[in-house]
């Protein structure tokens, strides 16, 4: 319903008021519905306008696609997921141990889901918060993972209180990016390190697909992120971008969910996975990308 929707007057970037459309696409996980992304003409930055009100989101969230989520492994893309994200811990984790700056290991994962990665960590003998707002993913992080979580980073009233702050695929889903910012940069230790991992909505990909690329995941996505506006991010936050990273698999897992929503076949999405990584060895815009933003 149109009251339960808000426009989006200024770019929450850099607050400039000249915006326009850059693309429709649909809800593919619960309702349907169409919604539009703009961009700012000032700064470049994408994001959902109108969107569903945050109270509203709920509901788009209700849908056994959403993956992380949940724990199911049924289906191949599913089975896949899972055995890929078990990598995916071993090299986060080598990327942490690499990219941490600081002498202590106390790590808080905001959006940690069903708390798998922190579960990872805490045998890598890491000092382990989460935030999830989710209850059921809550649920199943307290009864599986024996994690204590709490539900709003922005109730938080620690400070400098971390080494390291994980954001993985978390920020696209913010409202409010710079409060979360904000909050962030107040828990964390000096010479801390933010980690944002997020889809690049100028990769090749995501070219390919246009509206069909599952990243762009509207409504629950209310920013569409490239690597500009991250830069633009840190700069106006006192932060220091210093390493970005490719998520390799990102590509091959986004492409094979586009082409089986365009009626294609998985293998036709392996193959623009694989395309996608080759161009991104030259051109560094691969699907996903991790942001290493020190205080």
């Amino acid at each position: 319903m149109e009251q339960e929707k808000e426009n989006i007057l200024l770019c929450s970037i850099c607050e400039g008021s000249a915006i326009k459309k850059h693309l429709v696409g649909q809800d593919h996980n619960a309702t349907r519905e169409f919604f539009s992304i703009v961009e700012c003409e000032t700064c470049g930055y994408r994001f959902t306008s109108p969107r569903p009100k945050e109270k509203f989101i709920g509901k788009y969230y209700q849908s056994k696609n959403y993956i992380s989520h949940n724990a199911t492994k049924k289906g191949l893309i599913n089975k896949i997921y899972h055995i890929v994200r078990k990598y995916q811990f071993y090299k986060k984790n080598q990327l942490i141990e690499k990219y941490s700056k600081t002498d202590g290991k106390k790590i808080l994962d905001v959006g940690c889901g069903t708390g798998d990665f922190l579960s990872y960590m805490r045998h890598k003998k890491w000092e382990i918060d989460g935030i999830e707002k989710d209850e059921g993913a809550k649920k199943i992080a307290i009864e599986k993972n024996n994690i204590k979580i709490s539900s709003n980073l922005l109730s938080l009233k620690e400070k400098n209180m971390f080494d390291v702050v994980t954001m993985w695929h978390v920020l696209e889903h913010v409202y409010d990016t710079q409060a979360y910012i904000e909050k962030i940069y107040k828990i964390l230790k000096e010479g801390g390190v933010i980690i944002i991992a997020v889809p690049n909505c100028n990769s090749y990909d995501a070219q390919k697909y246009k509206e069909n690329w599952v990243a762009y995941d509207l409504p629950i996505h209310v920013s569409h992120f490239r690597r500009a506006d991250i830069k633009n991010i840190a700069n106006k936050n006192n932060l220091k971008l210093k390493h970005i990273e490719p998520m390799f698999f990102d590509a091959y897992y986004i492409s094979m969910l586009s082409s089986k929503k365009k009626g294609e076949n998985l293998i036709k999405g392996i193959w623009n996975g694989f395309r996608s990584n080759i161009k991104a060895k030259k051109e560094k815009e691969h699907s996903s990308l991790m942001y290493f933003l020190y205080k």
